[in-house]
């Protein structure tokens, strides 16, 4: 896959962002380049394995940069995505499926931030 101009600035934003992105956010931070374009160009890189495309809970498609192995925990209430480090190794072991043989694990998990936690009223018990 040849680099093109676009193609690094999107490595770029996306190298350079804390967060999973949707195509429509790398859309707004590169303006001048086209919906169809950035697409294209994303599926290509999640094809070269440059490239995570992920679905986290009901919003769009985003991705990331295929770095290290990780997971994401996610907020039911302000759609927060938190990643966070469990070796593979160990999850492949939680996973013992018959006639199937466990290469890698993605784990995606729902539940309250902290920030909503501390919003939640408290329950009174008797």
């Amino acid at each position: 896959m040849r680099l093109t101009s676009h193609r690094k600035e999107i490595i770029d934003l996306l190298t350079a962002s804390a967060d999973a992105l949707s195509a429509a956010a790398i859309h707004s931070a590169l303006p001048h380049i086209n919906l169809v374009t950035i697409y294209r160009n994303l599926d290509q890189f999640v094809n070269a394995k440059l490239v995570k495309k992920l679905f986290l809970g009901n919003q769009e498609a985003v991705y990331e940069i295929a770095a290290e192995p990780h997971h994401h925990a996610i907020c039911s209430h302000c759609h927060k995505v938190i990643h966070f480090d469990i070796t593979n190794d160990d999850l492949k072991k939680s996973f013992v499926i018959p006639n199937f043989t466990t290469t890698a694990v993605e784990v995606t998990v729902l539940g309250t931030c902290r920030k909503h936690l501390k919003q939640q009223p408290r329950t009174e018990t008797k």
